[in-house]
């Protein structure tokens, strides 16, 4: 931003002498200065009698070399903010540039950084060298593999001693490796092809067309609809895969023809949904009985005789039974 400064001159102007007098003439003069100015000087052609004024400002662009000579006048505050718009303004340069950039030519300028502070690696210096012989390699693009091959081009390096340093071969390493060893096999199926080069390429052969023409190979609808149902026969129908996997996968398991909502619908008609597992035994009731009424502990005195009606006739026949018991009676 210009500001207009006034500024007084008076020029003293010698006139012409006339015989022995001579006249001085002095005039104040304002002059208007459309920038701040830092000093003037001022000089007197007496030749050509002009008054020659010069006012020293400030420039609008400053770069380093300038602030050096403009330190000393400038105020603290007008060198601070000056430096500050240079070093935006070359980061600003910076970022243009770096816009400017590939993603590759980035990562080749990242490890540079690098190798200049000591901190790259043997895996960045092969990427860095890859990197800097970029080639293209084509598959599908000529007279033999156009007949075989969909037409295809992908990056490769010409950098030949990446495979002698050992390095992990993973992210854009990886795929540029990949790729290399991708184009060595494709010189190849270039040679076995050669058998293919002499054949017309502008008509697509279909045995389909030749031998069943009015029969569609596949169920062109169901792969053209767009939906979100899955065909389970190849997992479900196949004898590969355990019962376990095709029941995690959602497939229906049979067990003797029936699968397992049927088996529980069977099973809870039949048994029941309360855990008790009901069933009919004439034993089991007996024992039951017996245990109703076995070891009464607090038996009363009818009961004792009860027991002595029950025990006695088995014990006298026993007794009449027993050859051992009789003869000791007898002796």
């Amino acid at each position: 931003m210009c500001v207009v400064m006034t500024k007084q001159i008076i020029a003293l102007l010698a006139l012409l002498s006339i015989g022995t007098f001579s006249a001085v003439y002095a005039e104040t003069t304002t002059v208007e200065v459309p920038f701040d100015s830092h000093g003037q000087t001022c000089s007197f052609d007496e030749i050509a009698v002009e008054f020659h004024c010069v006012w020293q400002g400030f420039k609008e662009v400053y770069t380093l070399e300038d602030m050096k000579v403009y330190q000393g006048l400038l105020s603290e505050q007008r060198y601070d903010q000056e430096i500050q718009k240079i070093n935006e303004a070359a980061l600003e340069a910076i970022a243009v540039e770096q816009a400017k950039l590939t993603p590759n030519e980035k990562i080749i300028q990242n490890i540079e950084q690098k190798l200049d502070r000591g901190t790259a690696t043997a895996r960045d210096s092969v990427l860095m060298n890859l990197l800097k012989e970029l080639n293209t390699c084509k598959q599908g693009m000529d007279d033999r593999t156009q007949n075989i091959q969909t037409a295809r081009e992908f990056e490769i390096s010409d950098f030949q001693l990446w495979s002698v340093n050992n390095v992990k071969y993973d992210g854009v390493l990886g795929e540029i490796a990949m790729a290399i060893e991708e184009c060595e096999a494709q010189e190849e199926v270039y040679k076995l092809s050669i058998g293919y080069e002499n054949f017309e390429h502008t008509k697509q052969f279909s045995l389909a067309d030749k031998f069943t023409p009015d029969i569609q190979a596949i169920p062109y609808s169901q792969w053209t609809e767009t939906n979100s149902g899955i065909n389970k026969s190849l997992i479900c129908d196949s004898n590969a895969h355990s019962q376990q996997y095709k029941q995690q996968f959602g497939c229906v398991i049979l067990y003797d023809g029936l699968d397992a909502e049927s088996i529980k619908a069977q099973n809870e008609l039949r048994f029941g949904t309360d855990g008790v597992m009901n069933y009919q035994s004439q034993v089991l009731d007996d024992y039951n009985k017996f245990l109703d009424t076995y070891g009464n502990i607090h038996a009363t005195i009818e009961d004792k005789k009860v027991e002595e009606a029950i025990a006695e006739p088995i014990a006298n026949e026993w007794k009449d039974d027993h050859n051992f018991y009789q003869n000791s009676l007898e002796d």
